[in-house]
């Protein structure tokens, strides 16, 4: 069993098991590696994320070659499941045959994609279309013909609720189910008590988004597991997180023109950050191979 087969079957074993497993999104191969390193036993590539590393909004301008080739960077660094966002499967149908192709070679483990129409927005933003549900189980049905690892998982995300109501996310999602999605998601807005509802009728597997954009509730991952969710995303905290960071340490050297007092209490440590990058590890390459 190769690497990735392994990790993916990993990841299918830890959603069937009883608990919840929590996957937070990063942008890049750092991001990343801080996640393993925190302890978690899954990441998630986010969208946003990504696009916001070339300075730009989260508006589909993305395609699927920079998409699969930054996953590609994250799974090479990462010995956990890294679940990406695959966007609207970049297309139609026959996109959708070559988007799992380049996600399952890039060693992505599941992929999240969404019944939007193009040009898509980020799912927090107003002005959404969706494609029609029958479109949306052709993409869905695309990918589970295409894969060659059946652990290579689909989650089939519905952005219907700000589009066309509560009711037809509702029927969208079961028909997506019946097609064959080994896990579903319903972006919002919605308020807390319209998600717990919404969250106990859905079938099959579960994912959520805890979004700091806030136009859907967060809920503690505890809650999410009480209601059936099988995986917690968390797709902007360390993205906001780090922009805030990079803001006030721009302000510093602006203000003082050093960092040296701030390095200190606000800052990782460089050699610290050597080693979180794998220094040693390359170390040891050169010493057993007469490197250097």
């Amino acid at each position: 069993m190769s690497r990735f087969a392994e990790i993916r079957a990993r990841l299918r074993q830890q959603l069937s098991q009883h608990g919840i497993v929590v996957a937070p999104g990063a942008g890049d191969a750092l991001g990343a590696r801080l996640v393993e390193q925190a302890g978690f036993t899954a990441a998630y590539m986010s969208g946003y994320a990504v696009e916001s590393t070339y300075g730009k909004p989260d508006v589909g301008l993305m395609t699927l070659t920079e998409m699969s080739q930054r996953a590609a960077q994250m799974t090479d660094v990462l010995s956990i499941p890294l679940v990406s966002d695959a966007d609207t499967g970049y297309g139609n149908v026959v996109n959708v045959v070559r988007t799992t192709r380049e996600f399952e070679r890039a060693g992505v483990s599941a992929i999240q994609m969404e019944d939007q129409a193009l040009p898509k927005k980020c799912g927090s933003m107003a002005g959404k279309a969706v494609v029609s549900t029958q479109e949306m189980v052709g993409k869905i049905k695309a990918f589970l013909d295409t894969r060659t690892d059946p652990n290579f998982l689909m989650i089939a995300r519905t952005d219907a609720i700000a589009v066309e109501g509560m009711a037809s996310a509702m029927d969208r999602l079961h028909a997506y189910h019946e097609a064959g999605a080994d896990m579903l998601l319903v972006q919002g807005p919605y308020t807390p008590e319209e998600a717990r509802a919404f969250l106990r009728k859905l079938p099959g597997p579960i994912a959520y988004l805890n979004s700091e954009s806030f136009t859907m509730p967060m809920f503690p991952v505890q809650e999410l597991e009480q209601l059936g969710v099988n995986l917690a995303i968390f797709p902007l905290a360390l993205t906001l997180s780090a922009a805030h960071a990079m803001r006030k340490t721009l302000e510093v050297i602006k203000r003082e023109g050093t960092t040296e007092a701030h390095a200190k209490h606000s800052m990782l440590a460089w050699a610290e950050c050597n080693e979180m990058l794998g220094l040693s590890g390359i170390k040891k390459i050169e010493q057993t191979y007469g490197a250097g």
